[in-house]
């Protein structure tokens, strides 16, 4: 919105919202609505203001009365769907942008919205047609280059997403996403060196924000690692989680989620109930899904992808409905008491509820079984046990050293579980509560459950893959080898992304070595579960 052409007092508004000074722009926002009810500019004025507070309810009701007052206009249509998409609603959010671009099909704003939202839910082609359709109308956009870049890296095209990642920058110099989406595909593309390039100067920054400082010394940190340098590698993974740590310090004390070391522990402890071992009833024709479970690096994700290339077997990456679902009987003393006493007529409705979760993250085909992949539903094993008593577990191992380094060195999405992995000791201390509470609920209930060890699919992938569908009840299919070209079409939302894509190596085997000096503190503590699953010491 620019202020020539209209009466002063929007003017004024806009003047005031153009330099930047937001608080009088909300005055005299608030101040023409109240003499002209539903006035347009004045309503999206105070959405935008809205928005950029993240309050994206009340920016939609301004928007929504600007729409009455000015239909169908594309920058209020934009602004509606940026709202819904905040509030997640976005199927609703793409009809705005779509009837935005119908309205203005040089409407740019809309454009970029629409492949970013493609880009977000994994349309990755169309994300992909959407930027280069900004780019035949602006060749130069900063913004649909760097999109451009994110969609080719994700679609694993690596030559390109470096070359629109550097064209981004030679026209941006600054620009951080690009120089983030720069380093990711100089990794990719092992030019290690090139990725010290662009990503030790962005970490140290003063006007970048404190998560893609970590992204940058994160990635600054594998690239020395590729390169053997482990302790200037270690200092930078140490860098990057303490910033993660900061900035997300209010999850340290969280006990309000089922992943939480507080109701770990709690859990855990009601598993001595005697209630806590009875089982309701339920129907064995009942369809049950698969559960693939075990810790954060254990190999899951390149077991997915190996899996759902199976005709019979399909996958919806990693997602919340078992937690959704059985969620309730966790957070609370009261509710692990239910829990323990659960009824037949609980238990189906938890099924019901889990069942109507995953109908909204896509369809299942008659003949296909679901593969629930979410490392961390080792902690829901006990409701697995109460709510899916026939379903079959895939319980995933890796050396406990090589799981509590590798975790270490991710720049995970943060979450309580997430923010125990940001130092040594609490991850280790996390693995411990972890695999003890999935221990206990292997003791108590008899799960139909088959151990799948990261080693074992590293050494003979073939052999390993065999065995799981034969213990899934599934006859060989050769499409399972070549799950890689399926897992390069895929948005595939995990640390992972880039190594399920490449030839099964070696090199994440025993690599907790590399870095034994910086391991020392915590190495007694796994010492007990490197005997317990048989790794040697």
């Amino acid at each position: 919105m620019t202020p020539a052409g209209f009466p002063p007092p929007i003017q004024s508004m806009l003047q005031a919202l153009n330099s930047g000074e937001t608080d009088a722009a909300r005055a005299q926002a608030q101040a023409i609505l109240q003499s002209a009810p539903g006035e347009p500019n004045a309503s999206q004025v105070l959405a935008m203001l809205l928005l950029r507070e993240g309050k994206a309810r009340e920016a939609l009701v301004h928007l929504e009365a600007a729409d009455r007052a000015a239909p169908a206009h594309p920058p209020i249509l934009n602004m509606m769907g940026a709202a819904l998409k905040q509030l997640a609603r976005w199927t609703d959010a793409r009809a705005q942008f779509e009837q935005a671009i119908a309205e203005d099909g040089q409407f740019i704003d809309a454009r970029l919205n629409l492949a970013l939202l493609d880009l977000d839910e994994g349309q990755l082609g169309a994300a992909q047609t959407g930027y280069e359709a900004v780019l035949a109308l602006q060749p130069e956009n900063a913004t649909a280059i760097v999109g451009r870049a994110r969609a080719a890296l994700a679609l694993h095209d690596n030559e390109t997403a470096r070359d629109f990642a550097e064209r981004a920058l030679a026209r941006v110099p600054d620009h951080e996403l690009a120089a983030l989406t720069l380093a990711v595909a100089r990794m990719r593309l092992e030019d290690f060196e090139g990725v010290l390039e662009v990503a030790l100067p962005l970490k140290d920054r003063g006007d970048v924000g404190p998560v893609n400082q970590a992204y940058a010394a994160g990635f600054a940190a594998d690239a020395l690692d590729r390169l053997g340098r482990y302790d200037e590698a270690f200092e930078l993974y140490t860098q990057a989680n303490t910033l993660q740590a900061d900035n997300s310090a209010e999850l340290k004390d969280v006990a309000i989620s089922v992943f939480s070391p507080a109701v770990i522990e709690r859990v855990s402890q009601a598993l001595g109930r005697p209630e806590a071992s009875t089982v309701p009833a339920c129907a064995q024709g009942e369809r049950m899904p698969v559960f693939l479970v075990g810790f954060p690096r254990s190999g899951t994700t390149l077991l997915e992808q190996i899996l759902m290339s199976h005709p019979n077997i399909e996958s919806f990456g990693e997602h919340a409905a078992l937690s959704t679902a059985c969620g309730d009987l966790y957070i609370s003393e009261e509710a692990i008491g239910h829990f323990s006493a659960l009824s037949e007529e609980g238990a189906a409705a938890r099924r019901e509820t889990y069942w109507q979760e995953v109908a909204k993250l896509g369809a299942l085909g008659d003949d296909q079984v679901l593969l629930d992949k979410l490392p961390l539903n080792t902690v829901l094993l006990p409701a697995i046990a109460k709510v899916f008593p026939h379903a079959k577990i895939l319980f995933a191992l890796r050396d406990p050293r090589d799981v509590v380094l590798s975790c270490f060195q991710q720049r995970f999405g943060m979450n309580v579980a997430m923010y125990q992995l940001l130092a040594l000791e609490s991850a280790a201390q996390y693995y411990g509560s972890v695999m003890s509470l999935g221990v206990r609920a292997r003791a108590l209930y008899s799960f139909d459950l088959y151990e799948v060890r990261y080693e074992d699919v590293i050494a003979d992938l073939e052999g390993a893959a065999r065995r799981v569908l034969e213990f899934l009840g599934f006859d060989w299919d050769p499409a399972v080898m070549r799950y890689r070209e399926g897992a390069r079409a895929r948005a595939i939302d995990t640390p992972s992304v880039a190594q399920v894509v490449e030839p099964v190596y070696t090199r994440g085997l025993g690599k907790w070595q590399n870095y034994e000096a910086h391991l020392r503190s915590v190495l007694g503590h796994l010492a007990p579960w490197v005997r317990h699953w048989g790794y040697t010491e």
